[in-house]
């Protein structure tokens, strides 16, 4: 069973992005021209405005400075990379803000939606667990890779992303992990993009920071940010660009996926009517597993994460066609125990291929 590629960086931003290009060079070379035409195919398949390669340069270029301010040392990591692979760094930028380009064809969202789990332990931690399943149009799924690194700015992390991109989900070594899922509000436009801002949450030592790291500026868009700490301090950040919520599992196990839960931001939600059901079923199905679970172990979220219920469209997806469209897939599965400073990560989709343990 095939692993997912794993690298380890280290030094300075621009050693760190030099190693991450020349070691991903050719995903990344494959994998932008990819992205930039299943933006505007996909755009013109749902019949709204073309988000075609200019665009979406046009709309990422906005959130290139705030991003700069928010974290300079990540933004010359991703010069790094784009110089190593030979991609114009603007075409990074783009492809690092994938989920935040979503909300310019905000319809189409049978393709791609996260599946978030969160299991709290005891007051000390002990049995503390956070999990996604990665979800995303079948082009990314040979670019899916693990990345552990280690720097002056903030303890060792590991973490699942894309190559080219800076980070979509991990855990590090103060025992600080984060898992999202994509929303989508009516305020989205010029702010920080979501790798960056996983990035700064692993280079926390303090669960307190890491909520900072979330809250404390302008975003580009809403993701749901999932924090957990070596105390088993779980805390779910439903965010939009300008506001959010905290939603705590203070009553047993819950789950997340793509809708807004919370009702003071669910004014916000720009889904389709047409195209929640999905989501709503995936949040609903993996929160009755977790409560219906007898021992919650890391098995036990791999194989809530593995459940193939309301396919193609369930927890997990298998690249299949549902009314002549693809369903997308999903590319990666992580399992985080933040107390235990450990990571499971598997290539999608979950359930067929072995899951691989990973220690800060």
């Amino acid at each position: 069973m095939p692993d997912l590629p794993y690298l380890e960086v280290t030094g300075t931003p621009e050693a760190r992005g030099q190693a991450h290009g020349e070691t991903f060079g050719r995903l990344i070379r494959e994998l932008v021209p990819a992205f930039f035409d299943d933006l505007e195919q996909t755009s013109i398949t749902h019949e709204v405005a073309p988000v075609t390669k200019q665009r979406a340069l046009q709309i990422s270029g906005t959130y290139r400075e705030p991003t700069r301010t928010y974290a300079p040392e990540l933004f010359a990591e991703l010069e790094g990379i784009a110089k190593a692979a030979d991609v114009p760094v603007d075409d990074l930028l783009a492809l690092n803000a994938f989920l935040e380009l979503h909300d310019y064809y905000t319809d189409c969202f049978v393709l791609s939606g996260c599946t978030s789990l969160m299991v709290p332990g005891s007051v000390t931690g002990e049995g503390a667990l956070i999990a996604q399943n990665y979800d995303l149009a079948s082009l990314f799924a040979e670019a899916a890779v693990v990345i552990k690194v280690s720097s002056d700015e903030g303890p060792d992390a590991v973490f699942y992303t894309s190559a080219g991109m800076l980070g979509c989900a991990g855990v590090n070594a103060e025992g600080i992990g984060v898992v999202i899922n994509n929303l989508v509000p009516s305020d989205a436009g010029a702010g920080v993009i979501y790798p960056f801002i996983i990035r700064r949450i692993l280079s926390s030592v303090r669960i307190g920071d890491a909520i900072d790291r979330v809250v404390a500026q302008r975003r580009a868009s809403g993701m749901n940010y999932v924090l957990c700490d070596t105390n088993g301090e779980i805390y779910d950040l439903e965010t939009t660009a300008t506001d959010y919520e905290v939603i705590c599992p203070f009553d047993g196990p819950m789950a997340h996926a793509n809708h807004y839960l919370t009702d003071r931001l669910k004014p916000f939600e720009r889904r389709q009517w047409d195209a929640r059901g999905q989501s709503i079923l995936r949040w609903g199905r993996a929160t009755r597993l977790l409560k219906a679970a007898d021992n919650r172990t890391p098995e036990t979220l791999q194989d809530t994460l593995s459940d193939r219920v309301n396919a193609p469209i369930g927890i997990c997806r298998h690249n299949e066609v549902k009314d002549g469209e693809a369903c997308g897939q999903t590319i990666a599965g992580v399992v985080l125990d933040p107390p235990g400073k450990r990571a499971w990560f598997t290539k999608g989709p979950t359930g067929t291929n072995e899951w691989k343990e990973y220690s800060v």
